[in-house]
């Protein structure tokens, strides 16, 4: 039984021919990053990490700096720097010891993202105009929307304790 294939190409409306688009090329480019060799650096660079709170605690500032020089030059959208500030939030509450409803694996995957993002060493250098951080980018917004239900429980979490701060 022969299959039927999909087309290559496609046609708008007016009837002319349209360049097939990428399938999933944004996904595949995410893939070659989490992939790389760079990132499983990273990832093993954030397990040693883990392990000390001044480390911890110096990457958030790396990656606080970093956030604070790009957004200087209007490089950063706003979506992603919150992303960025809402991990780094995370990552310090955990290790402050004021929040630990967080996976082990969630805090590494976290601490990974922060370190790639901070780090040289990355599979597009950020030199690169435009697409230095579009690696950084995918891997922030990657760990974010891996870690949904940990974030909204983290943000239910900040806005109570905001709220008793701001009541007390």
């Amino acid at each position: 039984m022969e299959q039927a294939t999909k087309p290559t190409t496609d046609t708008n409306h007016s009837g002319d021919k349209m360049v097939p688009e990428k399938e999933n090329s944004s996904a595949t480019a995410l893939s070659a990053v989490l992939e790389s060799r760079f990132f499983s650096l990273a990832m093993k660079v954030a397990e040693k990490y883990s392990y000390s709170k001044s480390k911890v605690y110096r990457l958030l500032q790396h990656a606080f700096e970093k956030l604070k020089e790009e957004s200087n030059r209007h490089r950063l959208r706003s979506d992603f720097m919150e992303k960025t500030q809402v991990l780094s939030r995370m990552a310090k509450a955990y290790y402050h010891g004021e929040y630990r409803k967080i996976p082990t694996t969630a805090v590494l995957r976290i601490l990974g993202g922060l370190v790639y993002f901070v780090w040289i060493l990355d599979l597009v250098p950020d030199f690169i105009p435009i697409l230095g951080l579009a690696d950084d980018l995918a891997v922030i917004v990657w760990v974010y929307n891996g870690l949904n239900n940990e974030i909204e429980d983290f943000e239910r979490w900040e806005t109570a304790i905001s709220e008793d701060n701001y009541e007390g």
